[in-house]
């Protein structure tokens, strides 16, 4: 384990610019991986050669060839579980082997020598997501970085993906305080859930192992809010309340729709902050993830996981319905390019002043930095509330889905 720098002042800089190594991340959709041409995929600064291997699944390797440097992704796939390199005919196999020279032919001395394979990232494949281990050694368990919904055969995952210029810290810490009202006022989204207080009635940051989830104890959501702020010198925010004249028709059918939306099954994945630059949010039209990936210093692709479980083949085609025609333009495009728009000029490289309210951006950043220099296990002090161990969090403590369904429970 590296040595872990002193967490105390800003310590932006010790962020890493390119995320956090040894860690599974998405990839790209499996749909989008063909039989005979190979796909780049940027992230985390590696250029990934993505083909299909000899079961069908889908292989990733390096993106350049170790003979002469031509892009891999640029080849072709000529023989079942291969990629063919575009310059000499250098074809690796899914283990990164050179098994054939095709500009030298079958007689050809290069092949199998030592230094002539490519390197191979671990993939897996999960509700038509290819996840890869960016890292070096032997890849850690996926369950212990891809949400708990992938490994539930009932439930209903939908993607999207959508690209930020900005950095992946700025990208992912944007989730992390009181901008929504202020910002998103004029999103669909918000007219439709009415005012939520944000700010000064924030949640102090629980933490869960992987991350951050709010304390339940002080959420908005459980208390009814005003229908604006007001100052004491006789300003309100919002100004005016008149563009929510709509909120009457579309409430009903985000409430609607959150039938089918699960609690967490583990204080591991509560709403909140989550390793590796995932925020996951219970209280919208469906339990979604905004997950970071870090493609280069300002450029962040950003992948939403929406979540449900509708209890019949009817439900799921018209979950998806909804999704495609509608939803997802509402959260990916209405609501995230207002936020990118802010910050594609952020400066995050002067000095800030935070407030009281920005526990968990402290919080996560001292996180992150723990586990860049010190490795993904590396012990993080924090003091929970009742000396709760990250694993021994109870679900009401952290999860207002939870809440929700217990009191609806109780009210049958």
């Amino acid at each position: 384990m590296s040595d872990i720098p002193k967490l105390s002042g800003d310590i932006r800089h010790l962020i890493p610019k390119l995320g956090l190594r040894n860690y599974w991340y998405p990839a790209i959709l499996d749909r989008k991986v063909g039989a005979r041409k190979p796909v780049k995929v940027s992230m985390l600064g590696e250029e990934l050669c993505l083909f299909r291997g000899v079961t069908g699944n889908v292989v990733a390797i390096q993106d350049v060839c170790p003979h002469r440097g031509a892009r891999l992704s640029e080849g072709d796939c000529h023989y079942r579980g291969t990629v063919a390199c575009p310059y000499h005919g250098w074809v690796y196999d899914e283990g990164g082997k050179n098994v054939a020279v095709l500009s030298e032919g079958p007689a050809s001395g290069v092949c199998g020598k030592p230094g002539t394979e490519a390197k191979v990232y671990p993939t897996r494949t999960l509700k038509g997501v290819v996840f890869v281990w960016v890292g070096d050694g032997d890849a850690a368990p996926i369950e212990e970085d891809v949400p708990e919904e992938f490994f539930d055969p009932d439930a209903l995952v939908m993607t999207g993906e959508v690209t930020w210029r900005c950095n992946w810290e700025v990208a992912l810490e944007n989730s992390m305080d009181a901008h929504v009202n202020y910002v998103h006022r004029d999103a669909l989204v918000v007219a439709r859930t009415g005012f939520i207080a944000r700010g000064a009635q924030g949640e102090h940051p629980i933490f869960v192992g992987n991350g951050f989830g709010g304390d339940v104890a002080e959420s908005n959501y459980m208390r009814k809010s005003p229908a604006q702020d007001e100052y004491p010198h006789g300003w309100k925010w919002p100004k005016s309340n008149r563009r929510r004249f709509w909120t009457w028709l579309t409430k009903p059918l985000a409430e609607r729709a959150r039938r089918h939306i699960p609690p967490p099954r583990s204080a591991r994945w509560c709403g909140g902050h989550h390793l590796p630059g995932m925020f996951r949010t219970e209280f919208a039209y469906d339990f979604y993830t905004r997950m970071c990936v870090p493609v280069e210093e300002h450029v962040t692709r950003v992948w939403y996981y929406h979540y449900l479980k509708p209890k019949t083949a009817l439900g799921r085609l018209w979950q998806r319905v909804l999704y495609y025609g509608v939803h997802r333009w509402i959260i990916e495009y209405n609501f995230s390019q207002q936020d990118e728009r802010v910050m594609l000029n952020q400066r995050y490289d002067t000095p800030e002043k935070l407030s009281g309210t920005d526990a968990e951006v402290i919080q996560w950043r001292k996180l992150v930095v723990t586990r860049h220099f010190g490795g993904r296990d590396a012990p993080f002090e924090y003091k929970n509330p009742n000396g709760w161990a990250p694993d021994e969090v109870p679900l009401e403590r952290i999860s207002v889905r939870y809440l929700q369904e217990q009191r609806a429970r109780a009210a049958r």
